[in-house]
C-alpha cells in the first residue's frame, strides 16, 4: 500500500512540476514576443526617421536615393551621385540627446567603419549624420589613415532591447560639423 501512495504522490508532484514548466514556458514566450515587438517598433521608428531625413538631404543632394528600398540590410542608408561624385550616407536618429552630451562622442556600428574604409579607398565619399535635439551633425571619413584621432572604438549596446554589447565607433564631438 505504501508503494501505491508513493506512486500516487509522485504522479501528483509530476503534474505540478509539468504545470510549473508550462507556466514558465508561456512566460518566456510572452517575454520573447514583447522583445520582438520592441525591436520591430524600433526598426519601424528608425526607418520612418530615415525617410524624413532623406527629404531634407534632397535639397543638398538631388540624386539621393534610399538604399533600403532595394536591400533592407544595405550597409549605408542612402546613395547620391551629383556632379559625378558618388557619396554614401548613413543616418542615426539621436533626437533625445544633444550632439555634445556624451564625453566619448556619438556612435555608430564598428562594421560600418570597416565598410566605409573599404569604400573610401575606392574613391566613394562616406558621411555619417546624427539627428540630435540641437540639430543635425555629420562626420565625413576622407582618409582612414589620417583620421585615427577623430574616433575611438569601444563597446556599447541598446538596453531597450537587452542587446549584448557590440563593437562601436565613437566619433569625437570636435570633429563633427553642423548640417542643419
Amino acid at each position: 500500500m505504501k508503494t501505491n501512495n508513493y506512486i500516487v504522490n509522485n504522479k501528483h508532484e509530476l503534474g505540478i512540476m509539468e504545470e510549473q514548466r508550462q507556466i514558465k514556458f508561456r512566460r518566456k514566450r510572452k517575454e520573447l514576443e514583447i522583445k520582438r515587438k520592441k525591436i520591430a517598433d524600433l526598426v519601424a521608428y528608425g526607418k520612418e526617421k530615415e525617410k524624413q531625413f532623406l527629404d531634407k538631404l534632397k535639397s543638398t543632394y538631388p540624386s539621393i536615393s534610399d538604399n533600403n528600398l532595394e536591400d533592407q540590410f544595405s550597409s549605408m542608408d542612402f546613395s547620391s551621385c551629383d556632379d559625378g561624385e558618388f557619396i554614401e550616407h548613413e543616418y542615426k536618429h539621436r533626437i533625445k540627446y544633444k550632439h555634445d552630451q556624451f564625453r566619448e562622442g556619438l556612435m555608430f556600428d564598428r562594421s560600418k567603419l570597416r565598410y566605409m574604409n573599404y569604400r573610401v579607398r575606392q574613391g566613394i565619399r562616406q558621411i555619417v549624420y546624427w539627428g540630435c535635439s540641437d540639430g543635425v551633425y555629420f562626420w565625413e571619413l576622407t582618409d582612414p589613415d589620417k583620421q585615427l584621432d577623430e574616433f575611438t572604438i569601444s563597446t556599447n549596446s541598446n538596453t531597450q532591447i537587452n542587446q549584448q554589447p557590440k563593437p562601436v565607433v565613437y566619433v569625437k564631438t570636435k570633429y563633427m560639423k553642423k548640417f542643419l
